[in-house]
């Protein structure tokens, strides 16, 4: 691949995580609220630097099939982070009394089953195309499964966090959160 190609391909990249952070930022904060949003995006941006810092550290190579692995991970990682989400929504609901930080983990709780048992899903038929795919899908189902690993962990704990980190206090506790 040459520099033409190579810079032509890294500005169509950036701009189609752009675009679709841009869309999915819009809609969350339509479906929920910009916390949420901004939460979520954040957490993706972390899924889609864990992936191509993987890829980096053992100089993989970066071509149109990993653009398509990112925005791959990034609608898994998205859908993943929007259950949790809305589970904390249900509950916001549901447990008025109760304090934030105690409602976000029990939401965490409720959802961490049915995030483990997908992702290992996902997990095995990546781990099976990593091995018996052959050359054409090594680097897609080795950055899905690297992005995939790290969406989990981004949608029960960083999306989650910041998305606590962002609701107002006052007087040092949490305000309550009206939805």
């Amino acid at each position: 691949m040459g520099p033409v190609i190579g810079k032509e391909l890294r500005r169509v990249g950036i701009l189609a995580l752009v675009i679709a952070g841009i869309l999915q930022i819009i809609y969350i904060t339509i479906r929920f609220e910009l916390r949420f949003g901004i939460a979520a995006i954040l957490a993706l941006l972390h899924d889609a630097i864990v992936t191509l810092g993987f890829f980096s550290l053992f100089q993989f190579e970066v071509d149109l099939t990993f653009i398509a692995a990112i925005l791959t991970v990034i609608g898994y990682s998205i859908n993943d982070t929007i259950v949790i989400f809305d589970r904390i929504r249900e509950n916001l609901k549901l447990m008025r009394k109760e304090e934030l930080a105690t409602l976000v983990n029990i939401s965490i709780k409720q959802n961490l089953v049915r995030t483990f048992n997908t992702s290992l899903a996902v997990a095995f038929v990546l781990i099976a195309l990593l091995v018996l795919g052959g050359e054409t899908t090594r680097y897609f189902s080795m950055a899905m499964l690297v992005g995939v690993i790290s969406g989990v962990y981004s949608s029960v704990f960083i999306a989650t966090s910041l998305w606590y980190d962002f609701v107002p206090t006052v007087k040092g506790k949490k305000k309550p959160v009206k939805i």
